[in-house]
C-alpha cells in the first residue's frame, strides 16, 4: 500500500489525497486477541446510541463512583480490561467502549470528534465520574472531552499519548510514504469538511492549544524507547499541564507500559489518592 500511494502521490496526487483521506479515518480491523477474552468475557455488556450507530460498552464491578477507560486507534475497550481487577478492589465501578469501527462497535471511520463526544455521553450516563484513563489516541481524545465538554474530572491518566496534531498528520504521512504536497491537500481538504460540519479545525483538537486550561490533575506516562509515539509528546504534556505528574520508563515501549506491574500500582495509587 505504502509504496502504490508513494506512487500515485507523484503521478496522480488528486488520487493519492482521496485515498489517503478515507485511510486517515479508518483504523485497520484487528480481531480481539485471545488476551483480552478474559475481560471481554468478564465484563457487562450494553450498547449506547452514537451519530446513529451502536457503540459497545463493557462494565466490571459497581461503586458510587465511574472511572472510563479509553482504547487507543485500531485497539477495542478491552484492551485496558486488566486495569478493571485492581480498581474494581479499590471501591470503583469501570467502564469501557470501542470507538466507532473499533471492536464490536459500529461504523467504518472514526475520529477525535467522535471519541470525545462518546466519552461525554458516558460521563453524563455514568455519573459521577472520577476519574479517566486513556491509551495513545485515547489521551488525546479524553484530553479533548475534558476540554470541550468541560467534564468535571477529578483525575486524567494519560498513557503514551500524542499531544500534537502535527504529529499526528507527518506520522501518518510517512506511514503511509505520500509526499508532503499529498499530506497539505489531505489536511486542507479535512479542514474544509470539518469546518463545515462542526464549525471547529481539526487542529483546535491539537492539546497543545489548550492544555494549559485543564487544570485538575494528571498523571502522565511515557517510555523513552517508545516508536509508536516519541517520547517528546509525553515531554509536552508534562511541561504545558498546570498540575501533572510525568513517569518515565525506558524498555517498556508503546504496549508492554499497560501491564507493567509498577505502572499499574502508580495508575491505581494516583487515582485513589484523595
Amino acid at each position: 500500500m505504502s509504496i502504490s500511494l508513494g506512487i500515485l502521490s507523484v503521478l496522480a496526487p488528486p488520487i493519492a489525497v482521496r485515498i489517503a483521506d478515507r485511510l486517515f479515518f479508518t483504523p485497520m480491523g484487528l480481531p480481539r486477541p485471545a488476551s483480552e477474552m478474559p475481560y471481554y468475557e468478564s465484563a457487562s455488556h450494553s450498547t449506547i446510541e452514537y451519530d446513529g450507530k451502536k457503540v459497545a460498552v463493557y462494565s466490571w464491578g459497581e461503586g458510587e463512583e465511574t472511572l472510563i477507560l479509553v482504547h487507543g486507534w485500531a485497539s477495542r475497550g478491552t484492551r485496558l480490561g486488566h486495569l478493571a481487577e485492581p480498581l474494581n478492589k479499590k471501591g470503583y465501578r469501570v467502564i469501557s467502549f470501542d470507538m466507532p469501527a473499533h471492536g464490536d462497535s459500529e461504523g467504518k471511520s472514526a475520529n477525535l470528534f467522535d471519541g470525545s463526544e462518546i466519552i461525554s455521553k458516558l460521563c453524563e450516563k455514568f455519573s459521577p465520574v472520577r476519574a479517566i484513563i486513556g491509551h495513545s489516541f485515547g489521551g488525546m481524545a479524553l484530553s479533548n472531552a475534558i476540554h470541550r465538554h468541560k467534564l468535571k474530572i477529578e483525575r486524567v491518566v494519560i498513557i503514551a499519548s500524542p499531544f500534537t496534531m502535527d504529529y499526528i498528520v507527518e506520522s501518518f504521512r510517512i506511514f503511509i510514504n505520500i509526499t508532503t504536497n499529498v499530506s497539505d491537500t489531505m489536511i486542507a481538504r479535512i479542514q474544509k469538511r470539518f469546518k463545515e460540519s462542526r464549525d471547529l479545525d481539526v487542529f483546535d483538537l491539537s492539546v497543545d492549544s489548550f492544555a494549559n486550561k485543564l487544570k485538575m490533575p494528571f498523571l502522565v506516562i511515557h517510555d523513552r524507547e517508545d516508536r509508536d509515539v516519541p517520547y517528546d509528546q509525553g515531554e509536552g504534556y508534562a511541561n504545558s499541564l498546570p498540575n501533572v505528574e510525568f513517569v518515565t520508563t525506558t524498555g517498556l515501549g508503546h504496549r508492554r507500559i499497560l501491564r507493567d506491574p509498577e505502572i499499574i500500582s502508580k495508575i491505581v495509587k494516583f487515582i485513589s489518592a484523595p
